[in-house]
């Protein structure tokens, strides 16, 4: 098996170090002359492992004050993880969520496989309606492996300060990094349609996404309908 670099190993053990709790979000790491002599490496070297750290979402860097565990906030929510604009307008809006539904559950095969859980183990499933300016646009069925939210309630989401990733985070320390994401066409059902403002078996987007953890650990498992009448699906890829 192919060992890893010095970088690499170096990387992994930051890693492990925040998935165990010892840097909390929002927290500087140690100076880098502390850190690389902690680790008995060189400043280059822990220098190119924060870099992929930081490549990644999970650190970010402040000029003049030092290295920080990235946190959930407005801004980061609003422009790396939600995607929905009015057509022809480059401009984003921070949607109102409203939470319709929590329920307890057993995952099926398929909130199993993306989860990586066992099929018939408990979840929670979730549905939202997000709006944009008075308009609902966007359908969220949610599902969260109960292992990891045990004490999920219906005033958690109500109640939060912040985007429901924040509450992940601040509440139970389960940060999302990243997601994958997959889009195809798909027809409305009767209760989406009338939420959406939309006659049943309307044409509608579907997103499909997995949010992953620090680790590429799948936190939660996403499906979203879009009304694209006056919305569209946004993505940017900076390069």
């Amino acid at each position: 098996m192919k060992s890893l670099a010095a970088y690499q190993e170096v990387k992994q053990k930051i890693t492990e170090d925040l998935v165990r709790g010892r840097f909390p979000m929002g927290q500087a790491l140690p100076a880098e002359k502390d850190l690389s002599k902690e680790l008995d490496v060189s400043i280059g070297t822990l220098r190119k492992a924060v870099d992929e750290l930081v490549a990644e979402g999970i650190v970010v860097r402040r000029q003049g004050r030092g290295t920080y565990v990235a946190e959930h906030d407005l801004k980061r929510l609003l422009y790396y993880f939600f995607h929905i604009v009015k057509h022809d307008v480059d401009k984003k809006v921070y949607p109102n969520v409203e939470l319709v539904s929590l329920n307890s559950a057993v995952a099926n095969k398929e909130e199993a496989s993306k989860l990586q859980i066992k099929e018939g183990s408990p979840v929670w499933r979730i549905t939202n309606r997000l709006s944009l300016e008075g308009q609902c646009v966007m359908i969220d069925q949610i599902t969260l492996d109960k292992k990891r939210f045990k004490n999920l309630t219906r005033a958690d989401f109500i109640d939060r300060k912040g985007s429901i990733y924040q509450m992940y985070q601040m509440q139970y320390g389960q940060s999302v990094v990243r997601s994958s994401e997959r889009l195809r066409a798909g027809l409305a059902g009767r209760q989406y349609a009338e939420w959406l403002g939309l006659n049943p078996n309307a044409p509608v987007i579907t997103i499909r996404r997995i949010a992953l953890g620090i680790q590429d650990e799948p936190l939660e498992w996403r499906v979203s309908t879009l009304n694209t009448n006056q919305h569209e699906y946004f993505s940017e890829l900076v390069v």
